[in-house]
């Protein structure tokens, strides 16, 4: 499966709390409605993020975005389409333009791997980047897909708090469009969803030795250290569903 991941920015003249209402009773329902009108569109989900977070966590995941957003598909060029008319929408345009800065925001594309599955998680973290400088797209993906999990188990102070591990490799094209008033559309080659059961194990993860001494190493032979499109979320709303 394909989804097409949105991550907002509000704007600076809307505050937190009229971002929010807007976004959670407004815009994500209606957003979800028009991409439902294609029947091709398998689900649509929005992300709530945490009401507060502690100094610790914010520092190793600084909330970078407002808002995300996720559609799901079985095709990457049916995702393009349905991308296309949603941004045609008058009406969407009237509902997001007064809260949602679509120059800060980003769309993109990716397939989705599941390595590890549900079990439980109550906080999501979404963690994309770049490949490592140097490394093919295809031999970093690759690495990424099929050897970083068989390094990751061998940690099992970071492989075994994970509640779920999912994987999304963006391809060069079909790219994402950009909607002006929602996020630019561009390429992102790697991000990962990783469940947790509560929202301290991130840290007791990612502050462990295994993860310093094991994974950590591993990561950096196929992804670039550097700026992180990043979320938490400490709720998925699912809007629709067409797989149940």
């Amino acid at each position: 499966m394909w989804r097409a991941t949105v991550l907002l920015r509000r704007r600076s003249d809307a505050t937190p709390a009229a971002f929010q209402q807007a976004w959670l009773d407004r815009i994500a329902p209606a957003l979800a409605a028009a991409a439902s009108r294609d029947d091709r569109t398998i689900r649509a989900i929005v992300n709530l993020a945490p009401d507060s977070i502690s100094d610790d966590l914010r520092d190793v995941f600084p909330p970078a975005f407002d808002g995300l957003f996720e559609l799901w598909f079985d095709d990457p060029v049916v995702a393009v389409a349905v991308l296309d008319a949603v941004g045609t929408d008058a009406s969407l345009q009237d509902l997001a333009s007064p809260v949602i800065d679509g120059d800060r925001g980003v769309l993109w594309l990716a397939q989705a791997f599941p390595i590890k599955p549900e079990t439980g998680s109550t906080v999501k973290f979404l963690a994309g980047g770049d490949v490592a400088e140097g490394v093919p797209l295809e031999e970093a993906q690759a690495y990424y897909r099929d050897e970083h999990p068989r390094v990751a188990r061998t940690a099992p102070t970071v492989w075994n708090p994970l509640t779920r591990y999912t994987q999304f490799h963006g391809k060069p094209a079909p790219v994402a469009p950009s909607i002006a008033w929602l996020a630019v559309g561009r390429f992102v080659p790697m991000c990962s969803d990783m469940g947790f059961a509560e929202i301290d194990d991130f840290l007791k993860v990612y502050g462990s030795e295994e993860y310093a001494r094991i994974v950590r190493p591993d990561e950096e032979r196929f992804s670039r250290p550097g700026e992180m499109l990043s979320f938490i979320s400490a709720e998925e709303r699912v809007l629709f569903d067409r797989t149940r």
